[in-house]
């Protein structure tokens, strides 16, 4: 009896140091040795650490940190372009009070950069996400390839909602789509604002505001403990000027008035508050103001057309997580 459980110990051991070895990481093995080699010799930081930084076990930080040694990773110098992103997001952090930032290397392309961005939000958001989390999310193109590219893993007792209303006709980007795509990927709940994304009369957007169906989704997103989040800008391919939501005339007036793009469909100025625009009262969209709310908010965005809108972003909200690009992390940091 006592061999047999002694045996059965030293099974389970194995099957342990296995789990432990074979945690993966949401980094591909070539930038995991750099990020770990930068935390390891240059910031200082313990294995265990970085162990809790990487998602990766001990045993498997002390092998990548062999493995960088072996492969010439580690010279004089950190021999790797992510080396950049490190820094920059540490400069993040500390510039806007975030609790983590991502950031990816530039596209060579800058029209993949929703792609690339996307890209890391949806590895973050798989790792992040967690039983019992409520979602309000927000809209655009990056959050729409986010999205795309999480993996499909139902999540217990998971809720997503919809913080702006629906388009009326069918287009590539719709808040409304957004959300159940990313219900039906993590196993959700979800809940959409069956309203039109602007009224065409402040007092027709109070009366759909005040519905009671429209309250009860607010409401929702208000008891939210995440928000993802994206922003736009006034160049030619944002979506509210392409879906015709504006007029080419309110847009100008918008950027007369102090706008430099919007957030969740609010357009706000260089502060980061709402510009004073019949635009901005006919919003059908959880409120800028309620944004305190809500624990954590992740913004998603990247480019350098989108700099000034994210700076305005963040001088207004309690952004605690930014995932972005190292153009609009390098215009971000250089003010």
């Amino acid at each position: 009896m006592e061999y047999h459980e002694q045996s059965r110990r030293l099974r389970q051991g194995k099957q342990m140091t296995i789990v432990e070895n074979e945690r993966a990481s949401r980094f591909p093995d070539a930038e995991l040795k750099a990020r770990a080699a930068w935390h390891y010799y240059v910031e200082g930081l313990t294995q265990e650490r970085i162990s809790e930084i990487l998602g990766v076990g001990r045993i498997k930080v002390h092998r990548i940190l062999s493995a960088a040694r072996e492969e010439g990773v580690v010279q004089f110098r950190i021999r790797d372009s992510v080396v950049e992103c490190v820094v920059l997001e540490e400069s993040l952090k500390q510039r806007f009070g975030l609790s983590q930032a991502v950031v990816v290397p530039s596209a060579a392309d800058r029209s993949n950069a929703p792609l690339m961005i996307g890209h890391a939000a949806a590895a973050y958001l798989a790792d992040h996400v967690n039983a019992g989390d409520v979602i309000a999310l927000g809209w655009g193109r990056t959050l729409k390839f986010a999205i795309n590219e999480l993996p499909r893993r139902p999540i217990a007792r998971t809720t997503v909602v919809s913080m702006l209303g629906g388009l009326t006709h069918a287009q590539p980007l719709n808040p409304t789509e957004s959300a159940w795509d990313f219900a039906e990927k993590i196993g959700a709940e979800c809940f959409l604002l069956p309203v039109p994304v602007y009224a065409d009369r402040p007092e027709q957007r109070d009366a759909f505001m005040s519905q009671r169906s429209v309250q009860d989704v607010v409401f929702r997103a208000r008891r939210a403990n995440i928000a993802v989040l994206s922003v736009g800008s006034f160049s030619n391919d944002s979506p509210i000027a392409n879906y015709g939501f504006i007029k080419p005339s309110e847009l100008e007036e918008l950027q007369a008035a102090g706008a430099v793009g919007d957030i969740l469909c609010h357009f706000i100025d260089a502060e980061g508050r709402p510009v004073d625009h019949e635009v901005n009262r006919r919003v059908c969209a959880y409120p800028l103001q309620d944004l305190s709310d809500i624990p954590s908010i992740i913004l998603v965005s990247g480019g350098q057309e989108k700099i000034a809108i994210m700076r305005a972003a963040l001088a207004n909200t309690k952004v605690s997580v930014l995932i972005t690009d190292e153009d609009a992390a390098k215009g971000l940091l250089n003010r």
